[in-house]
């Protein structure tokens, strides 16, 4: 049993990129809980549900292509294909014989086509907010957030303009949320810690080579799932239907859904014990991880 729960920060390179990644637990397992952060967030965001599964597990959350402390992409190729053709890398990199992945939004997106692509290592499957629908108006609000401002001058004028977005979370909340958004540049301001091309609405990404198009479907990968998965749903949601998420669960053979009260897309910020008991349950349920 994993009993390190304080974290461990490493940079890594995998395709042409250089990683950083935060690990928690017994860095002597070579299978590992993945955790994979949404749009406009990094491996931050996970702190809280990384140290309490940490008790049981290895976990590891990384910073995708242009994200936090990782390399921004000089191509700005973050298409979905390249996200998963990172994870295959960051695994093998990770020298791991196996995984559990943990997606949030886009993270669930690519942990859905990495599960597809490689069955033989992804043994069990969590899906966060993620499905191939989403809401117009959930997209219409995290662009909201993105245009609160450039910059803030210090954590508690960042917390006031992100309150509004976040109606679930309380202010120890909020603040760990903020600083998964921003980083506090040499002048000791905080600014956005990714790419600058995510807030860029005018900004179009490459187009993928016919070998990547095979993950432009989502609903394709979700077909091809094999390992046992658990869809999570916060119930105050603005970007998921009920209908899209039971589509999903009807697509992935074997699968189950996971409703978090007083939640809304933000899981892991909004409800993060709540969301690490339900992972924590699911894995048990399973057996031998």
């Amino acid at each position: 049993m994993a009993t390190n729960t304080r974290p461990r920060d490493e940079m890594i390179e995998a395709n042409s990129i250089r990683f950083h990644v935060r690990e928690w637990g017994d860095p002597r397992s070579r299978h590992a809980l993945l955790l994979l952060h949404g749009y406009a967030e990094t491996s931050e965001a996970w702190s809280d549900v990384a140290s309490d599964l940490a008790r049981e597990y290895r976990v590891i959350a990384v910073d995708q292509r242009g994200y936090g402390s990782s390399a921004r992409a000089g191509d700005r190729d973050y298409t979905r294909a390249t996200q998963v053709e990172d994870l295959a890398a960051l695994i093998e990199a990770l020298n791991l014989r196996s995984v559990t992945l943990v997606g949030h939004s886009m993270g669930g997106a690519n942990a859905i086509c990495y599960a597809a692509e490689h069955p033989e290592t992804v043994t069990a499957l969590v899906i966060i907010e993620s499905a191939p629908e989403v809401l117009r108006s959930g997209v219409e609000q995290l662009r909201r957030l993105l245009a609160v401002g450039d910059s803030f001058a210090n954590l508690d004028e960042a917390v006031i303009a992100f309150r509004d977005f976040f109606p679930y979370a309380n202010t120890e909340q909020l603040e760990r949320r903020v600083r998964a958004s921003f980083t506090v540049n040499e002048d000791g301001v905080f600014v956005w810690d990714f790419d600058p091309v995510f807030r860029d609405a005018t900004v179009r990404p490459p187009e993928p080579d016919p070998g990547q198009r095979r993950l432009a479907d989502l609903w394709d990968s979700a077909d091809r799932i094999q390992c046992p998965t658990m869809i999570v749903r916060g119930a105050e949601t603005d970007m998921l239907t009920p209908e899209a998420i039971q589509r999903l669960h009807r697509r992935i053979a074997g699968s189950r859904v996971s409703l978090i009260e007083d939640a809304g897309h933000p899981v892991l910020t909004d409800q993060p014990s709540a969301l690490a008991l339900n992972i924590r349950e699911f894995l048990q349920s399973l057996g031998g991880l």
